[in-house]
Parts: structure tokens; C-alpha cells; sequence
């Protein structure tokens, strides 16, 4: 069994096509978050991990939706083994076809980008986690405008071409980038991810935040070890 342990709770992986990665650690520690938030919801929970990190850092009850079963099953665990078990629940859905009737002060999703030739013919859970022939983005950001409160913000971690698409598409619902931040491996590398915020308000904080993993030395960056110290036993 493939287990990660962080300072507060335990990640086991063996299950879920998605695997942990920095990547996803920096956006669950990063996610700034506003003070009136009463619930929130992760599209496409994987092992559940972002939402086991805010539900470290808020009190604010989480959802997740997951479509692949094993990956539903291995967020349930870690959802159910965390000390916060009684505000985090995962549903095993399509979130194209999910019909909550409730509505989001916060959404937050590290979403599938690889096109559908990249597929792997012999991992079909791979191909779901990863693959975006399961959650076009089209799809995910009219679920966005569906299930967000109107005054809510969704938070989206996407590679620099996907997130310009996607950018585009919520744009055509009224939703536009208020917060951004872009993750680097360190000062001389372009931008791996970047993490934008999306909500109708017109308030729009113009600093781009930049996370990098390693200094100039290779070390763990200062501003990445303060990020992730209140998780990673490392630190």
C-alpha cells in the first residue's frame, strides 16, 4: 500500500490513477480563501487530498465528486481516517451529471488536460484522471456557473495553453480571473501550473504570485518551505 504522511493526516494512494504530486500540495496550501465561505466543493476529488488540506486550514464543510471508483473508494478512506470526517464527503458521480440542488461559496479543481491521443490503451483509470475526453473543459466550466453561489469564487489549476482556453470559456459566463498565481521548479524555469481564481465580482488583485519549489542552490525554496511546513513532516 503506497501511503504519504503528512503532519495531520494520512494520503494512502494505492488506488487512485492520480498520484500525489508537488504540484497539488502547493495549490492546497496556496488557496487563499474568503472569510464568509460556508461550503465548498472539489471536482474530481482523486485521493481526496486538496480537500483533506483546506479542510486542515478551514472549517467550512467540503463535498467532492469523483467518477472513477477507485479513486472514490481511496478518498472515502482518507476522508473517513482524517480528523475532520464529519464536514468531508465524496459522492461517486459524473460531475456532468451532478444534480446537487445546493449551491458553492467555493469551488476548487486540479482538472484533466491531456487530449484524448495521448491515451494510454492498456490504463483506463489513467486515461479518466488525466485525460480530458471525461471533463471537457467546456463541461467543467458550465458546472462552475451552475454550482457556484453568486458571490463565490472557483479556483483552477491548469497548465499555461489549457488555462487560456479555459479562461475563454468562463469568460462567456461572467466568471473572470480575480487572483492569480503561476508554480515554478525554480527562477529559471517557465511556469509548470498556474492557479487563476474566477468569480463574478469586478475586484481584481493584479499581483501574480510566484511559487517556486527550489531556490538558485537547488534547495527547497524559503517561500515553499513556510507554504507547506504546516503539512509535510519534512519541514
Amino acid at each position: 500500500m503506497s501511503i504519504f504522511q503528512f503532519k495531520q493526516f494520512t494520503l494512502t494512494q494505492s488506488d487512485s490513477a492520480a498520484k500525489l504530486t508537488t504540484d497539488a500540495t502547493i495549490f492546497g496550501a496556496w488557496m487563499p480563501v474568503e472569510a464568509n465561505v460556508q461550503n465548498a466543493l472539489e471536482i474530481g476529488a482523486g485521493t481526496g487530498v486538496l480537500s483533506l488540506m483546506l479542510a486542515q486550514r478551514f472549517p467550512f464543510e467540503i463535498e467532492a465528486v469523483e467518477i472513477d471508483e477507485k479513486a472514490f473508494l481511496e478518498a472515502k478512506r482518507n476522508f473517513l481516517n482524517s480528523p475532520w470526517s464529519n464536514r468531508l464527503t465524496v459522492v461517486h458521480q459524473d460531475f456532468k451529471r451532478f444534480n446537487s440542488n445546493k449551491k458553492y461559496d467555493l469551488i476548487f479543481s486540479n482538472p484533466p488536460f491531456f487530449t484524448k491521443n495521448l491515451q494510454s490503451p492498456k490504463n483506463a483509470e489513467k486515461n479518466t484522471a488525466y485525460h480530458t475526453n471525461q471533463l471537457p473543459l467546456q463541461a467543467l466550466s458550465d458546472g462552475i456557473n451552475e454550482h457556484l453561489t453568486k458571490d463565490g469564487t472557483a479556483y483552477i489549476m491548469l497548465p499555461t495553453y489549457e488555462m487560456g482556453q479555459f479562461e475563454k470559456l468562463m469568460k462567456q459566463h461572467g466568471l473572470l480571473v480575480t487572483r492569480s498565481a503561476t508554480i515554478h521548479h525554480n527562477h529559471q524555469k517557465a511556469a509548470l501550473r498556474i492557479i487563476h481564481a474566477f468569480s463574478r465580482s469586478e475586484k481584481k488583485d493584479d499581483e501574480i504570485k510566484k511559487l517556486y519549489v527550489r531556490d538558485e542552490n537547488s534547495h527547497f525554496h524559503p517561500d515553499y518551505i513556510q507554504l507547506l511546513k504546516p503539512f509535510l513532516t519534512i519541514f
